[in-house]
């Protein structure tokens, strides 16, 4: 007896397809099906008494014996698809490891397994530690959000180690979320030296068979403990008993290309799913969270004190307006010195890698751009190469210049690579530690240059935003933070907001094992007003000064925003077709919607495409949802869809 089923199949279209069947199919589990003239691998949503097509095509092979997604992951997929307007095959597929997408047999190869050793902590929780563990205990059966609001090195790994403890002890699952793969190997330690059960992890350096492993260990419930990346909050977990996201401030948890979601923000639907309760751990909390806090929607659990009793850093701005080009002041270099003659760490942070980032004419002012990118060309000294670190495009450099003929081209500004070489003159015999995108594409890089530090030996790391947050570094006594005025100067409307959180995050690697550690700040605009914040280690008063400016402005998070982004390899159709798309838009009528736009982006060329914006915004986050339902129902309609690329971002951070 055939039946009909309505299967998902990962395609760009806003619809599920109807298939005969002539065996018994379980919702959730995998089927090759034809799809015009190739096979793909679909996932069965429903049985159907009839479809509205009388011809259907027949599912070639079922490959699963039992679903792959249960019943809650279904809903709760179906929920992503549906808040962030994307087709459910793609968010399915976005939320399956490789090797079930392509339709590998849904096996385990190696269980990962438990941890060599455990020992149980020989210190009790300091009194704010413990006021907070037991304000999350009474609530471990029941959906509650709470922001872990505590000072760099205040301990809030301990505070999520007791918690997650106390939900294993009852037989549930615990899933942890971190923003940046290289914070998984330091947690996944510390995770393991105490709790005694299966811990997995989840991130783009595991190998499709890791993932596939740990995703099915997830499955099945032998996974005590998920750790990965924002990709982790799909990993099956049918006891799961709590959520930890450590660092929830960052904007790593935003997926920034096809499916952008939030894994922050979907913590919230998959604990509210699961009636279970869900911790934010940071030191410099988003707004967004504060703004759910003064709403009484979250609770805010404070720790003031680092848990070691050391002091929090020193932190002094160092005035470059007087120095001279060169990318470390007279004072910078001096602290250094004395630091490192008392045998402890420095850290420079510069969010710059590569050589120097611009490469220009002192004769006529010409400077070596980006073919392809409205952007400078990068100089990469060891490969002697200009770079774009947009598009990847490499060239030579030029050795005369192109506008005027002079040989007189010279490099300005730092980068990681320059800064390396620069330091290599002041301490010829201080190991230097540069970690970067370039430096840790190895595998294992990246743990080996963590080692290297943690053994605790006198050297200067110097590196970029990935070393910005959780790192705990026992010996390091200064961090040097360059060339930040950028920040002060950004066109995103966050931009200040996001200076402040990396500047206290920063400051926060240094000394937490017991003597007070210190900062220095370079900067030109030593009176801009976020330094006095910074200064004073006061983050929650900031954010207060920036959410009264948000509120009045009625920007997020007082207001609802998504975008809408084309791009074309002709400028014109890329602005026709947002223009095409804001008429559809007004003709929808909400409103309680405003529309702006089309713009172009901030960068506007990008890899010989076009990119322009249009943004929506409401402070009904119904009515703007409303909208883009009812846009999705008439985009068949928009003359221009075929000559360009488009994307909608619903919550956009960038």
């Amino acid at each position: 007896m055939s039946s009909i089923l309505k299967v998902a199949v990962p395609v760009p279209l806003n619809q599920t397809f109807d298939y005969k069947c002539e065996v018994e199919v379980a919702q959730g589990m995998r089927v090759k099906v034809p799809f015009g003239r190739k096979k793909v691998i679909g996932i069965v949503l429903a049985k159907k008494d009839k479809s509205d097509f009388a011809k259907l095509k027949t599912i070639e092979e079922v490959l699963d014996d039992t679903p792959i997604l249960d019943q809650p992951m279904l809903d709760f997929l179906h929920w992503s698809a549906n808040y962030y307007h994307h087709p459910i095959g793609e968010v399915i597929a976005a939320a399956l490891p490789k090797n079930l997408r392509i339709g590998k047999p849904a096996i385990i190869k190696k269980v990962v397994g438990l941890p060599i050793e455990t020992s149980e902590p020989n210190f009790e929780p300091t009194d704010e530690q413990q006021h907070a563990i037991a304000q999350i205990s009474t609530s471990l059966n029941q959906y509650h959000g709470f922001l872990l609001h505590g000072v760099t090195g205040s301990g809030k790994t301990e505070v999520y180690l007791r918690i997650a403890q106390k939900v294993l002890n009852q037989g549930k699952q615990v899933l942890v979320l971190v923003p940046e793969i290289g914070l998984t190997p330091q947690m996944i330690a510390r995770f393991e030296s105490r709790l005694n059960t299966h811990i997995v992890s989840i991130h783009s350096q595991r190998n499709e068979t890791q993932k596939l492993d740990a995703y099915l260990m997830a499955k099945d419930g032998s996974a005590g403990v998920v750790l990965g990346t924002r990709s982790a909050i799909f990993a099956p977990m049918p006891n799961l008993g709590l959520i930890i996201i450590d660092e929830e401030h960052d904007t790593s948890f935003k997926q920034q290309s096809s499916f952008r979601y939030s894994a922050r923000d979907l913590c919230f639907v998959r604990a509210k799913q699961a009636n279970i309760p869900v911790i934010l751990g940071t030191a410099t909390p988003s707004l967004e969270m504060l703004k759910q806090v003064m709403d009484k929607k979250i609770t805010r659990l404070t720790l003031k004190k680092r848990a070691s009793g050391a002091p929090l850093p020193k932190v002094n701005l160092i005035d470059m307006r007087t120095e001279t080009g060169s990318a470390l002041s007279a004072l910078l270099i001096e602290r250094m010195r004395q630091h490192l003659k008392n045998n402890k760490q420095v850290m420079l942070f510069i969010n710059r890698r590569g050589y120097a980032p611009v490469y220009f004419c002192t004769q006529c002012d010409w400077k070596s751009e980006c073919d392809h990118c409205d952007s400078s060309m990068i100089y990469h000294r060891h490969i002697n190469r200009l770079r774009c670190h947009h598009c990847g495009d490499e060239k030579i450099p030029e050795q005369t210049c192109p506008d005027c003929g002079e040989q007189s081209l010279e490099v300005f500004g730092y980068g990681t690579q320059r800064l390396e070489e620069t330091l290599g003159s002041h301490f010829a015999n201080t190991p230097i530690i540069r970690i970067d995108r370039d430096t840790t594409r190895r595998k294992k890089a990246f743990e080996q240059h963590l080692e290297q530090i943690n053994s605790g030996e006198p050297c200067i790391i110097v590196g970029t935003q990935m070393l910005a947050k959780g790192h705990d570094f026992s010996n390091l006594a200064m961090v040097g933070v360059l060339d930040i005025d950028g920040g002060l100067l950004s066109s995103n409307f966050r931009g200040t907001e996001y200076l402040a959180q990396l500047l206290i995050q920063v400051s926060g690697r240094a000394g937490r094992s017991g003597e007070q550690g210190e900062v220095a700040i370079q900067t030109r605009y030593p009176d801009h007003p976020i330094f006095n914040f910074v200064l004073s280690n006061r983050y929650t008063q900031f954010a207060s000064t920036l959410l009264k400016q948000r509120t009045q402005a009625k920007m997020p998070p007082f207001s609802h925003q998504a975008l809408i982004c084309a791009n074309a390899k002709v400028k014109q159709n890329a602005q026709d077709f947002l223009q095409e798309m804001a008429v559809l838009l007004k003709s929808i009528q909400i409103d309680t919607v405003e529309i702006w736009g089309p713009v172009s982006a901030v960068m506007e060329k990008k890899a010989d495409y076009y990119y322009f914006n249009l943004y929506l915004q409401s402070d009904n986050r119904k009515s703007l949802h409303q909208m883009l339902a009812t846009l999705n129902q008439h985009t068949k309609t928009l003359t221009l869809k075929n000559k360009v690329r488009w994307y909608l971002d619903v919550d956009p951070v960038e």
